[in-house]
């Protein structure tokens, strides 16, 4: 088992262009915990290259997957080639259904352990780069766990999960691609679409 304690080097020739975090750790040692978060609060693009290689690389990532029983969810490369999102290119892809699913099985399902998964919860809850997406309607009184992304060909994307005290939890995830929208015209489909859902299955 890999523990988040393990320190690894953080080399020159692997800071890609949007490295907010790894790039302040150059020549230096990092542990797995700290790059974690850099990858999960800030998409880190070379922590998330750090994580993977320290996993087996991307088809161990994979293979975990199917293991888990997600058919549809596969990585094949790396940052930042895996966000080409080239049409018809099955390679680094998913489905808004399989990845509420599969987010479904981690963090309330029997693939992890309860430490894992609050400490998953944690990560997505402390997101900092998401607040002008769902963040931004979601309605008073509810909580958010959220990881956004985005990609060529006007992909942007975001997988949430909403509850609160009194409701169970609800996961989203809203996909666009093929599109010549702006980025923030992007953002806005997105904010748009969570208020319907919100609105829909929220506040009833």
């Amino acid at each position: 088992m890999l523990s988040l304690d393990k320190k690894v080097d953080v080399h020159e020739d692997e800071i890609l262009s949007y490295a907010p975090v790894t790039k302040e750790f150059v020549g230096r040692t990092i542990a797995l915990d700290e790059v974690c978060s850099a990858a999960m609060l800030m998409s880190d693009n070379t922590a998330a290259n750090i994580m993977l290689r320290n996993l087996g690389g991307p088809q161990e990532l994979t293979k975990f997957l199917r293991e888990i029983g997600d058919t549809t969810t596969r990585i094949d490369r790396v940052e930042p080639e895996l966000n080409e999102a080239l049409k018809g290119d099955e390679r680094d892809t998913t489905t808004p259904k399989a990845i509420v699913v599969t987010l479904d099985k981690l963090l309330y399902g029997k693939v992890l352990s309860d430490t894992s998964k609050e400490q998953l919860k944690k990560w997505m809850m402390d997101n900092k780069i998401a607040d002008n997406l769902l963040r931004s309607v979601l309605p008073k009184g509810y909580l958010i766990a959220d990881r956004s992304g985005a990609g060529g060909y006007g992909s942007r994307s975001i997988t949430a999960v909403v509850w609160s005290e009194d409701d169970t939890p609800i996961i989203i995830s809203i996909y666009l691609t093929q599109t010549d929208a702006t980025f923030a015209e992007r953002n806005e489909a997105i904010v748009q679409i969570g208020d319907v859902i919100f609105n829909e299955y929220l506040n009833n």
